[in-house]
């Protein structure tokens, strides 16, 4: 298996999307049939579906991998509890908060019957609550299971990248709670983190969108555009044109009025419509928000 992931992160790092898909999809099918292997395969390839917005079949994916592992009798297991909190993943960036807290929980409460409290499982589950608290409105408890992720990091060999994603995600809660210093002195270390790193990082696209937001509170409207452009490029290149690409798009578009250019802010909020429309449906009620922002640049442009 050393083999395939290694030309898993080839292929992720080149944003070779269908290759991805591709090696997954082979391992998959010279996997043994119910086997522990399978249910892991299965919960890659619902992890990179969930990357690129393809919910209904990342759902299908996780669902695969957890009734393998039922049927294996491992749903006390570290893997089990894996699966659960990428599917709560799925839910959360779906819009679906409570329904994903409920599964976060119950991936924590399995890791730690199964002694793994250490874990970057455990931690991962710990920042995905911050996430979601946040998306609660819940912004105090969002910045202790943050903070709480981040002291379990620290001294530990080798976790750059999550301690980076801890503090991005202490930045973004500190930034909606309008503590935008202490947002700042958070933020600027995870970007000093992902600039030492020797490839580019997934997740330096959320620290970039992070830092754009901070700039733009503070009036730096050509910064926070730089930021969000460079986001959209790093989103773009690892996952294509998937719901975290809409909402750069739409961060775009709310610099560009600020900054009084309405024509380029148009043509990037139909961009986001366009987007959010094909992954969400046109009834859904992000999509219909975006609508609005849209007819309300529209009037404003042609005033």
């Amino acid at each position: 298996m050393k083999d395939f992931y290694d030309r898993l992160d080839e292929l992720y790092s080149d944003g070779d999307i269908p290759a991805v898909e591709t090696l997954i999809l082979e391992t998959i099918a010279a996997a043994p049939d119910g086997s522990a292997e399978r249910a892991g395969l299965y919960n890659e390839l619902a992890g990179f579906y969930r990357g690129i917005s393809r919910f209904s079949e990342a759902e299908e994916a996780f669902e695969t991998a957890t009734a393998i592992f039922d049927g294996l009798g491992m749903n006390a297991t570290p893997e089990y509890a894996t699966v659960l909190l990428n599917l709560a993943g799925l839910y959360r960036m779906k819009g679906e908060a409570d329904r994903a807290v409920s599964l976060f929980l119950d991936a924590m409460e399995r890791l730690e019957k199964a002694g793994e409290r250490d874990s970057y499982a455990y931690v991962s589950v710990l920042n995905n609550l911050a996430l979601a608290y946040q998306e609660k409105g819940d912004y105090e408890l969002a910045f202790e299971y943050a903070g709480s992720a981040l002291e379990n990091l620290r001294g530990k060999s080798g976790a750059e990248h999550e301690i980076a994603s801890s503090l991005n995600n202490l930045a973004a809660i500190a930034y909606r709670q309008r503590k935008y210093e202490l947002a700042g002195s958070f933020i600027s270390e995870a970007l000093s983190i992902y600039d030492a790193m020797p490839e580019t990082n997934v997740h330096h696209a959320a620290a970039l969108t992070t830092n754009a937001a901070i700039l733009c509170s503070a009036g730096d409207y050509r910064g926070a555009l730089d930021g969000f452009r460079k986001a959209l490029e790093l989103t773009r290149r690892f996952f294509g044109e998937n719901i975290e690409y809409a909402a750069c798009k739409r961060n775009i578009a709310d610099v560009c009025e600020l900054l009084g250019d309405l024509r380029t802010a148009v043509a990037e909020q139909e961009d986001a419509v366009r987007v959010m429309e094909k992954i969400l449906g046109a009834e859904h009620a992000g999509a219909a928000a975006a609508r609005d922002q849209l007819e309300r640049l529209k009037a404003r442009a042609s005033g």
